[in-house]
């Protein structure tokens, strides 16, 4: 059996660590698995040393130009075809609008999708009617031609059935598959990171919208209120740098929160928080948060999409209320209780 991941974007991120995982599951299982998807480096070159082959598609991008995802269809089912996969598993909205070629081959060939989240049908998400309207019925006539479903949590699959979006599916939560000396110690995370030992609380992600790290950064001040010598650090690259950047100098807090921009395997710091917080408007399943409760430190996250269902409602927050957050920190020192077990038996 020959099978074909696919996602759009091959830079770091939490997709990309999402099909590096399985794929190096899948090959070490024995299964004949290759790596497919747009621009970015990050997930060729790991795959290259786990001896898994990677394929660039042209034009497979975050757009919707028609131009671009008809040519990319085109090269999708070419290529398929080609080298014969049996099973392709689509993980990426752009890669899913390959997904109405794929079901005209012949021989039939199994596609799966993966729902790595539901922002559009969150009520956090500000999109208008039209847009939302659109996803809904774009999501819907695509899901009907793939043969697998699967939702990453549980909150995602009920939206989606109670949202009419689809019949079927199942929940798979995301696996990790993490040695047990993958996390630096306290010591070396900090000594690697040029970090004198405070108190030390932020979260790894891409500086983006959706993650929403404007929240800690105005509530610093508050934090501090509690922890005199605490530390924000924050891990991550992404479009909203500057933005964050006139926010920290607007409160002169240069020295006392800290954007370190990308780290390759960032997670391998995490003993170097005290706590960690995830934010986020929205989320689907976050990999950054399982990787912190894999970590065994404190852990705190918004009340949105499954974090819940990772670190358990006693250690969520309601989105955006300081004083919510501010009370479950002040319970989460020095160390908060992780909910669920999520192992790499869970892929």
């Amino acid at each position: 059996m020959k099978i074909l991941i696919v996602v759009t974007k091959s830079e770091l991120g939490g997709a990309q660590v999402f099909v590096l995982t399985l794929a190096r599951r899948l090959k070490a299982e024995g299964k004949n698995v290759s790596v497919a998807g747009g621009p970015g480096e990050y997930l060729p070159a790991e795959l290259a040393k786990s001896g898994i082959s990677f394929y660039r598609f042209q034009n497979l991008e975050r757009s919707y130009n028609p131009t671009k995802i008809l040519k990319f269809s085109r090269e999708l089912c070419e290529y398929v075809k080609r080298e014969g996969f049996d099973v392709v598993h689509l993980n990426s909205t752009n890669t899913l609008f390959g997904v109405w070629s794929l079901a005209k081959l012949k021989p039939a060939v199994k596609i799966i999708f993966t729902v790595h989240g539901l922002s559009f049908l969150d009520p956090n998400h500000q999109v208008s009617f039209f847009t939302k309207y659109l996803y809904h019925s774009f999501f819907s006539a695509a899901w009907k031609k793939v043969s697998g479903l699967v939702f990453v949590s549980r909150l995602n699959y009920a939206s989606a059935l109670k949202s009419g979006l689809t019949t079927k599916g199942e929940v798979i939560y995301n696996g990790l598959g993490l040695t047990d000396d993958y996390f630096l110690s306290r010591a070396d995370a900090l000594r690697n990171l040029n970090l004198a030992d405070a108190y030390i609380y932020g979260s790894i992600g891409r500086l983006a919208y959706p993650k929403n790290y404007e929240f800690l950064i105005n509530s610093f001040s508050e934090v501090r209120k509690i922890k005199p010598n605490a530390k924000l650090i924050i891990i991550g690259e992404g479009p909203e740098r500057a933005k964050y950047e006139t926010l920290i100098k607007s409160y002169r807090l240069e020295k006392d929160i800290i954007l370190f921009g990308e780290l390759k395997e960032a997670s391998r710091y995490l003993k170097a928080f005290d706590l960690f917080v995830l934010p986020s408007v929205f989320e689907g399943m976050s990999l950054s948060l399982i990787e912190a409760s894999k970590a065994g430190i404190a852990v705190l996250a918004s009340r949105v999409g499954g974090n819940e269902e990772i670190i358990g409602v006693e250690n969520c927050f309601e989105l955006n209320n300081l004083a919510d957050f501010i009370s479950k920190l002040e319970i989460a020192m020095p160390l908060n209780k992780i909910a669920p077990d999520f192992s790499s038996e869970e892929m």
